[in-house]
């Protein structure tokens, strides 16, 4: 048999194989890339209400009664727009590859509100839909930091003293660093609760030097579980009814 027959269909094959051989470890290593591109972790900490782990903000309303049968203090009810706390706290951690390393923060704040869907179901039985809208113009968010990673942020509500703002919010927390030329990046997100007053009998008033309070609560949400049960029933309380489309 002539074995100069088969020698250009045998070249071709190896040619192939060679070509596909080198091709495999591109395409590896570009989905390598893609799964392991830097991040930085962030870890965040209420400190308001480290239970229900949401920040707590207190901006003076008081409640209606004799509708509002939870808990309130007589002495903030006499003095609407004295007891207010517009500070809440979160501690934060931002790590590179498990090491603490300098960072720049920005905050974003989503308001959550339940609407009565009477045209626009996402299914037959729908009840109430979560709408949510941008108000970080409402919020400050100050980073202190107190070693490189470690640090507080002081989160400050800056919006006007209106029972429309009382709502459970979602606060994102991006970080950026830089390495160099590259920029790494993490994101994490926590809880801030806006409510018109605490609803707790107990205010702690602490004299500052600028002859002014500040106020503090045990328990700001008082019998609730969560901020947007108490964000909800102090919405009705102020006659804030369900919106609807």
């Amino acid at each position: 048999m002539d074995k100069r027959l088969y020698l250009p269909a045998i070249a071709s094959l190896l040619i192939l194989c060679i070509g596909f051989a080198s091709f495999l470890p591109v395409v590896a290593v570009t989905a390598l890339r893609a799964r392991a591109e830097p991040k930085l972790e962030v870890v965040t900490i209420p400190e308001d209400d480290e239970l229900r782990k949401t920040g707590v903000i207190i901006i003076g309303l008081s409640p209606k009664l004799p509708t509002w049968d939870k808990p309130y203090d007589r002495w903030c009810y006499d003095r609407p727009g004295r007891c207010v706390d517009k500070l809440s706290q979160h501690k934060i951690l931002v790590t590179f590859n498990g090491v603490p390393v300098n960072f720049k923060v920005d905050c974003q704040f989503i308001k959550k509100e339940k609407l009565h869907p009477l045209q626009k179901r996402q299914f037959e039985r729908e009840e109430l839909r979560t709408v949510l809208s941008d108000e970080s113009a409402l919020f400050k968010c100050k980073l202190r930091s107190g070693k490189p990673g470690v640090g507080v942020l002081d989160v400050y509500y800056v919006g006007p003293q209106e029972k429309q703002f009382i709502a459970d919010y979602i606060m994102v927390v991006q970080v950026w660093a830089k390495f160099g030329s590259t920029t790494v990046f993490g994101i994490e997100v926590q809880d801030v609760c806006v409510l018109g007053w605490a609803i707790d009998y107990n205010t702690m008033r602490i004299w500052k030097p600028d002859n002014t309070y500040h106020f503090s609560w045990p328990d700001a949400l008082g019998p609730f579980v969560s901020c947007e049960e108490a964000a909800l029933w102090q919405r009705d309380n102020q006659g804030l009814p369900l919106l609807y489309d």
